[in-house]
């Protein structure tokens, strides 16, 4: 979701060499201005970011885990920093966000997770300059500019946000996790064991599936019919004119946006040069042919 509008993305991202432990994504933003078109994610964002994922909700063990891996980073970045002899500006500092479907009261209050003025129900934030956020996706209002968050949610939420983004408007956007959640579901399908999480998300965003076979399926049809007409015009002028030369060639993508009969009565009762000059006309219309 995020590729378009960074300048490093990189999925499972390893930690500096000689470490086993991996980051889910790190992101570079492209700007330091939020990416309107994400919604909340986008303003997540604007500073590099390590961004964890849990279907499950997160554990003691799991959220040390994930400071020592901001640690990590920070650390490399501030090693690399020094051998270049420039300072980091805070705006470059890393932020982690760890995305859950939910967290405990216990897990929250000994955080000391606390909500921030501007951001909506569900984000919580640690200490301003531990720069790590907590985002509840269970918890998050359901609005547009939440939806790309919810995606990746569980349960009634994930469900609720599929059915959302298949009712959104064509967008660049939504045609890039189109194609992003579809090859996800591909490779689902193509594999010989799934987990009971793979197989709950598979049957979750089913419908991105069934909704771009279908389109699919129409796309075929279309082409197959245009390429039934180019061949149903190609006849026509090799049997009035003889061959077709360059200037008819031109004009048949015109001819196949006419009916058909239509069509067969300009190629048969016109000349060669009537037929061209009247299929010239920028603003075609069957009235006006006839």
């Amino acid at each position: 979701m995020l590729e378009p509008f960074g300048t490093e993305v990189e999925i499972s991202f390893e930690l500096p060499p000689g470490e086993s432990q991996q980051v889910d994504v790190w992101f570079v933003p492209k700007s330091r201005q939020p990416v309107t078109a994400s919604g909340w994610l986008g303003q997540m964002v604007v500073s590099p970011s390590l961004l964890e994922v849990f279907r499950n909700p997160i554990g003691e063990d799991d959220l040390f885990s994930c400071l020592e891996k901001l640690c990590k980073v920070r650390g490399e970045l501030k090693r690399a920093a020094n051998r270049e002899k420039r300072k980091i500006p805070a705006a470059d500092r890393p932020y982690l966000w760890l995305m859950v479907p939910t967290a405990s009261k216990a897990t929250i209050r000994g955080c000391h997770a606390e909500p921030k003025m501007g951001w909506p129900d569900g984000f919580l934030f640690f200490g301003e300059m531990l720069r790590i956020g907590l985002v509840l996706i269970h918890r998050l209002p359901v609005v547009p500019e939440t939806l790309f968050l919810r995606l990746l949610g569980r349960d009634s939420v994930q469900r609720q946000a599929v059915s959302e983004l298949l009712q959104l408007q064509d967008q660049p956007l939504k045609s890039f996790i189109f194609d992003k959640i579809i090859k996800y579901q591909i490779m689902l399908k193509n594999s010989p064991t799934l987990s009971q999480e793979d197989q709950e998300i598979m049957v979750n965003i089913e419908p991105i599936y069934e909704a771009w076979v279908y389109e699919k399926q129409q796309e075929g049809r279309e082409e197959g019919r245009e390429e039934a007409d180019r061949a149903n015009i190609m006849g026509l002028l090799v049997a009035k004119f003889g061959s077709i030369d360059p200037e008819l060639e031109a004009v048949i993508p015109k001819l196949i946006h006419l009916d058909p009969t239509a069509r067969a009565r300009l190629v048969i009762t016109l000349s060669r040069q009537a037929l061209l000059e009247s299929l010239s006309v920028e603003s075609l219309s069957v009235d006006a042919l006839e």
